[in-house]
C-alpha cells in the first residue's frame, strides 16, 4: 500500500516541533535581548506603545457605543475615528516602526535558524529522521548532502514559503491524487518516502 498523507505530516510535524520548541527556548534565554540590543529601552516603550493600543481600542468602542446610542450621527462618528487614528499614528510613529522592525527581525530569526537546523538534521539523520521513523517510513534513493538540500531546503521549506503556501497545496494534491504519490521534490531528487521494510515505492 502507499504511504498515506496522514503519515508523511504526521512525520514532518513530529521533525519540526522540536526543532521550534529549542528555537523559541533560544528566544526566550538570550536571542530576543540580542535582536533588542540596538533598540534603547525597547521593553518600555513597547508597554508603553501597547497602553496607547488598548486606549486606542477604548476610545473606538466608546464612540460606538455612542453611535449605536443616537449620541452622534454616523459623519460625527467617522470624524472622531479618523481624528483618533491621526492621533495614534503620530505619537507612536517611532515606537511603532521599531516594534517593527523588531518583529521582523525575530521572524527572520525563526525562519533562517529553523532552515538551517532543519537541514542540518536531516544530513545527520541521513534522511532517516525520528519523525520518519516514529511513523515506521524511510527516505529512499539517493541520498546526499546535496540531494537533501535540494529536497528538504529548496524544494520543501522555500518552495512553500516563496510560493506562500500555493507549493504545499501542490504537494498534498500530488501526495492525494497522483498514483505512485510522489511530490515534485521525490521526482526531482529522485528519491522517495516508503514504508519500512519495503523496497520500492507503492
Amino acid at each position: 500500500m502507499r504511504v498515506n498523507i496522514f503519515k508523511k505530516i504526521m512525520a514532518y510535524l513530529l521533525d519540526a516541533m522540536p526543532i521550534f520548541l529549542l528555537l523559541m527556548i533560544l528566544n526566550t534565554l538570550f536571542v530576543a535581548e540580542i535582536l533588542k540590543k540596538p533598540y534603547t529601552d525597547y521593553d518600555e516603550n513597547y508597554e508603553v506603545y501597547q497602553e496607547n493600543v488598548d486606549d486606542y481600542y477604548n476610545s473606538l468602542d466608546l464612540y460606538f457605543q455612542d453611535l449605536e446610542n443616537e449620541v452622534i450621527t454616523q459623519d460625527e462618528y467617522d470624524a472622531q475615528v479618523v481624528t483618533l487614528r491621526d492621533d495614534f499614528l503620530v505619537i507612536n510613529s517611532e515606537t511603532e516602526a521599531v516594534t517593527y522592525e523588531y518583529f521582523t527581525r525575530l521572524i527572520y530569526y525563526f525562519l533562517i535558524s529553523f532552515l538551517v537546523v532543519k537541514y542540518l538534521y536531516n544530513v545527520f539523520t541521513k534522511g532517516q529522521t525520528f519523525g520518519l521513523k516514529l511513523m515506521k517510513l524511510e527516505m529512499v534513493g539517493k541520498i546526499t548532502w546535496f540531494s537533501l538540500l535540494l529536497r528538504e531546503l529548496f524544494w520543501r521549506e522555500l518552495y512553500w514559503v516563496f510560493t506562500f503556501g500555493l507549493g504545499l497545496l501542490i504537494d498534498l494534491l500530488m501526495i492525494t491524487l497522483t498514483k505512485k504519490r510522489r511530490t515534485l521534490r521525490d521526482i526531482l531528487t529522485n528519491t522517495s518516502i516508503i514504508y519500512q521494510g519495503t523496497s520500492y515505492p507503492f
